[in-house]
């Protein structure tokens, strides 16, 4: 449980398999019993994910085709 997740292993997930990802740590850590803060390998790997949803989120939209003027 003390495996460290660098920002550069994280490139290429969507935002749906960061929030997964940190989902699956804090139930690790609920079933241990853990707090997040004993830990700073967990600790700095929860700052990556959510560093990195909020770059996906930043990133502008990708728009549709526009529809035909009249």
């Amino acid at each position: 449980m003390s495996q460290f997740i660098a920002p550069n292993e994280l490139h290429g997930m969507s935002e749906q398999e960061l929030r997964a990802l940190r989902g699956r740590i804090m139930a690790d850590l609920r079933s241990m019993g853990q707090s997040v803060f004993l830990n700073p390998h967990i600790y700095a790997s929860l700052q990556n994910i959510d560093a990195a949803i909020q770059r996906l989120q930043q990133q502008p939209k990708p728009r549709g085709p526009k529809p035909p003027g009249f």
